[in-house]
Protein backbone atom coordinates (compact mmCIF):
# COMPACT_ATOMS: atom_id res chain seq x y z
CA UNK A 1 0.00 0.00 0.00
CA UNK A 2 2.76 2.44 0.88
CA UNK A 3 4.06 2.55 -2.69
CA UNK A 4 0.92 4.39 -3.78
CA UNK A 5 1.59 8.02 -2.83
CA UNK A 6 -0.80 10.54 -4.34
CA UNK A 7 0.31 14.17 -4.74
CA UNK A 8 -1.91 15.37 -1.91
CA UNK A 9 -0.54 12.68 0.39
CA UNK A 10 3.07 13.42 -0.54
CA UNK A 11 2.68 16.89 0.96
CA UNK A 12 0.87 15.56 4.03
CA UNK A 13 3.55 13.00 4.86
CA UNK A 14 6.66 14.97 3.93
CA UNK A 15 8.99 14.82 6.91
CA UNK A 16 11.01 17.99 6.41
CA UNK A 17 12.97 17.83 9.64
CA UNK A 18 14.29 14.37 8.82
CA UNK A 19 14.81 15.16 5.13
CA UNK A 20 12.72 12.15 4.18
CA UNK A 21 10.61 12.43 1.05
CA UNK A 22 7.90 10.09 -0.16
CA UNK A 23 8.56 8.48 -3.53
CA UNK A 24 8.00 10.69 -6.57
CA UNK A 25 6.49 7.87 -8.59
CA UNK A 26 4.50 4.84 -7.55
CA UNK A 27 6.99 2.01 -7.31
CA UNK A 28 5.86 -1.07 -9.19
CA UNK A 29 5.81 -4.30 -7.23
CA UNK A 30 4.31 -7.78 -7.27
CA UNK A 31 1.16 -6.60 -5.50
CA UNK A 32 0.00 -4.02 -8.06
CA UNK A 33 -2.68 -6.26 -9.60
CA UNK A 34 -3.90 -7.36 -6.16
CA UNK A 35 -4.16 -3.78 -4.88
CA UNK A 36 -5.95 -2.62 -8.04
CA UNK A 37 -8.47 -5.49 -7.69
CA UNK A 38 -8.86 -4.79 -3.96
CA UNK A 39 -9.58 -1.11 -4.67
CA UNK A 40 -12.13 -1.93 -7.36
CA UNK A 41 -13.91 -4.63 -5.34
CA UNK A 42 -14.02 -2.39 -2.27
CA UNK A 43 -15.53 0.46 -4.27
CA UNK A 44 -18.04 -1.89 -5.93
CA UNK A 45 -19.00 -3.45 -2.57
CA UNK A 46 -19.83 -0.03 -1.13
CA UNK A 47 -19.86 -1.18 2.50
CA UNK A 48 -17.06 -1.37 5.09
CA UNK A 49 -14.18 -3.71 4.23
CA UNK A 50 -11.46 -4.69 6.71
CA UNK A 51 -8.12 -6.15 5.63
CA UNK A 52 -6.25 -7.79 8.53
CA UNK A 53 -2.60 -8.79 8.29
CA UNK A 54 0.59 -9.04 10.32
CA UNK A 55 3.21 -8.12 7.73
CA UNK A 56 5.62 -5.98 9.76
CA UNK A 57 3.99 -6.72 13.13
CA UNK A 58 3.61 -3.02 13.83
CA UNK A 59 0.17 -2.39 15.29
CA UNK A 60 -1.77 0.13 13.24
CA UNK A 61 -5.21 0.86 11.95
CA UNK A 62 -5.37 3.09 8.90
CA UNK A 63 -6.89 3.76 5.50
CA UNK A 64 -4.02 3.18 3.06
CA UNK A 65 -5.98 2.79 -0.17
CA UNK A 66 -6.16 5.91 -2.30
CA UNK A 67 -8.63 5.98 -5.16
CA UNK A 68 -7.15 5.70 -8.61
CA UNK A 69 -6.42 7.14 -11.11
CA UNK A 70 -6.33 10.58 -9.49
CA UNK A 71 -5.38 9.36 -6.04
CA UNK A 72 -6.66 12.36 -4.15
CA UNK A 73 -9.01 10.72 -1.66
CA UNK A 74 -8.82 7.79 0.69
CA UNK A 75 -11.22 4.96 -0.05
CA UNK A 76 -13.30 5.58 3.03
CA UNK A 77 -14.93 2.15 3.31
CA UNK A 78 -11.56 0.31 3.40
CA UNK A 79 -9.66 -0.14 6.68
CA UNK A 80 -6.37 -1.95 7.21
CA UNK A 81 -5.64 -3.55 10.58
CA UNK A 82 -2.06 -4.65 11.08
CA UNK A 83 -1.69 -6.90 14.09
CA UNK A 84 0.88 -7.01 16.83
CA UNK A 85 3.77 -9.39 16.43
CA UNK A 86 6.87 -10.67 18.18
CA UNK A 87 8.27 -9.48 20.46
CA UNK A 88 5.09 -7.45 21.19
CA UNK A 89 2.52 -10.23 21.27
CA UNK A 90 -0.89 -8.81 22.12
CA UNK A 91 -4.29 -8.92 20.42
CA UNK A 92 -6.98 -6.75 18.89
CA UNK A 93 -10.63 -6.87 19.93
CA UNK A 94 -13.02 -6.31 17.02
CA UNK A 95 -16.60 -5.34 17.75
CA UNK A 96 -19.32 -5.21 15.13
CA UNK A 97 -21.93 -2.50 15.56
CA UNK A 98 -24.70 -2.99 13.00
CA UNK A 99 -26.19 0.46 13.67
CA UNK A 100 -22.87 2.27 13.20
CA UNK A 101 -22.11 3.26 9.57
CA UNK A 102 -18.47 2.22 10.13
CA UNK A 103 -19.65 -1.20 11.44
CA UNK A 104 -16.26 -2.23 12.89
CA UNK A 105 -14.64 -0.96 16.08
CA UNK A 106 -11.11 -1.97 17.11
CA UNK A 107 -9.44 -1.94 20.51
CA UNK A 108 -5.93 -3.04 21.34
CA UNK A 109 -5.71 -5.55 24.17
CA UNK A 110 -2.31 -5.48 25.85
CA UNK A 111 -1.29 -8.65 27.67
CA UNK A 112 0.46 -7.56 30.83
CA UNK A 113 2.91 -10.47 30.81
CA UNK A 114 4.00 -9.67 27.25
CA UNK A 115 4.84 -6.00 27.78
CA UNK A 116 8.41 -4.89 27.17
CA UNK A 117 10.55 -4.83 30.27
CA UNK A 118 12.96 -1.93 30.78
Amino acid sequence: FETNWAGVLKKRYLLKGLKIKPPEEKASNGFDDFIAALEQETLNFGRPVVYVHGDTHTFRIDKPLVGTPKGKRFIENFTRVETFGAPNTHWIRVTIEHNDPNVFQFRQEIIKENRARH
